[in-house]
């Protein structure tokens, strides 16, 4: 497990709990991966997805928007 600690307190706290024996951190980390959600992914995948996503094509904010409200719409008439 692999944690990123963005909080000052939240990393002090972590601390105290291994101060007072009832965590264990463990400086190494198996993987060589950025920080994103999910499975681990190796420098060389992300690389890979970045360059696919460099060719995607682009849309605007607003389409982005638009399609999101239409797709909202959507799932909202399916469930009712």
């Amino acid at each position: 497990m692999t944690l990123q600690i963005n909080d000052e307190d939240a990393l002090k706290t972590l601390l105290e709990l291994e101060r007072r024996h009832y965590i264990s951190i463990l400086e190494n980390s198996n993987t060589n991966s950025p920080s994103l959600p999910g499975s681990p992914m190796s420098q060389s995948e992300f690389e890979k997805l970045i360059a696919e996503a460099e060719q995607s094509p682009l849309i605007t904010l607003n389409e982005a928007k638009e399609k999101w409200a239409r797709q909202k719409e959507r799932f909202q008439q399916s469930i009712r």
